[in-house]
């Protein structure tokens, strides 16, 4: 399932992850056992918006940064750094 589909649905989707990463992601009734949320996929999902995002607007430039930060993001989390995964995390969306 596709979550994010342009840059409004990227936003909703990033306050997602920051409100609910690293383990706290709801079950979705709607979703089978493989497609529910997790780090890692919420994290895939997220690159692909960066992607989506970058083909609207040819910024490989901000699509290179942004995923910067994500990387910084999701190592801070798989450490156990909640903190400074959500702090990454929200500097991607300014």
């Amino acid at each position: 399932m596709s979550w994010v589909r342009d840059s409004k649905t990227l936003k909703d989707f990033l306050s997602l992850v920051i409100v609910h990463a690293p383990d706290d992601f709801p079950e979705e009734n709607y979703l089978k056992a493989d497609e529910q949320l997790n780090l890692e996929r919420a994290f895939a999902e997220l690159r692909n918006g960066v992607t989506i995002l970058a083909s609207s607007n040819s910024s490989i430039e901000v699509a290179s940064k942004l995923n910067a930060i994500l990387d910084q993001a999701l190592l801070a989390y798989r450490s156990g750094d909640d903190i400074q995964g959500r702090i990454h995390c929200m500097s991607s969306r300014k």
